[in-house]
């Protein structure tokens, strides 16, 4: 964390911000975006690389999109307070790359971070023609276009079927909450470019997935954590 510089939206200098500035980041805080217009806030965010957000779910996204429509290139994280019905596919819609929930340690913030950069490093630097996922006798390859079993069956997937499945193989454990499956769609579909607009639900594709890699002569094996999400189960 080390020399990053993070812009945050934050009411008070809080424990969080307290926390990263003691992990070697400099943070940049605006108490409140009526304090502050379009060019005074896109000033503030110009030099930094990540952009944190602690207001209330309106601001958040007002400022979230303002960052998008800005064009730079920033990790944009939001803490979302109890939970409230389409807040988390609002936020996720306006760009912002995770959301926590308030009262997570402020080490997980840390590490959220730390993960934003590394996967926009790696997207900078562009993924090897030969990347492949593994989990026991299953891939990913062609960049996560294709689901291949050792047996030799394979799968084109799909925009949506591709994000659940990178998503399930990257997750610690192979387990996935609903949040996370939906996060990952609304991600595939934003850099899906020229393509139709798209608001998928994890639960159908997976049983799209499900019948078409029966048709294909495998059974992929996405088993339902009931009440929490998804696992690729071995």
């Amino acid at each position: 964390m080390q020399g990053r510089q993070v812009w945050a939206l934050a009411p008070e200098d809080n424990a969080d911000l307290q926390y990263l500035r003691a992990e070697g980041c400099e943070v940049r805080r605006c108490g409140s975006i009526d304090a502050a217009d379009r060019k005074a806030i896109r000033a503030g965010m110009q030099p930094c690389d990540a952009v944190l957000l602690m207001a209330d779910a309106a601001a958040n996204c007002r400022v979230a999109r303002l960052a998008r429509d800005m064009g730079l290139p920033l990790d944009v994280v939001a803490v979302m307070g109890p939970a409230r019905r389409g807040e988390l596919t609002a936020l996720l819609r306006v760009g912002v790359d995770w959301v926590m929930r308030q009262g997570d340690p402020p080490a997980l913030l840390a590490a959220v971070l730390r993960a934003l950069r590394l996967r926009r490093m790696d997207r900078a630097a562009g993924p090897a023609a030969g990347t492949t996922h593994d989990i026991g006798p299953w891939s990913l390859e062609d960049q996560g276009w294709c689901l291949r079993h050792r047996d030799g069956t394979s799968l084109r997937l799909t925009v949506s079927e591709r994000a659940i499945l990178v998503c399930l193989f990257e997750a610690p454990g192979h387990i996935a909450s609903h949040a996370m499956l939906n996060q990952a769609l609304l991600q595939g579909w934003r850099h899906a470019y020229g393509r139709r607009p798209h608001d998928p639900k994890p639960r159908g594709v997976i049983s799209r997935l499900r019948w078409r890699g029966q048709r294909a002569g495998m059974v992929p094996p996405v088993e339902s954590l009931r009440g929490y999400g998804y696992v690729w189960e071995i």
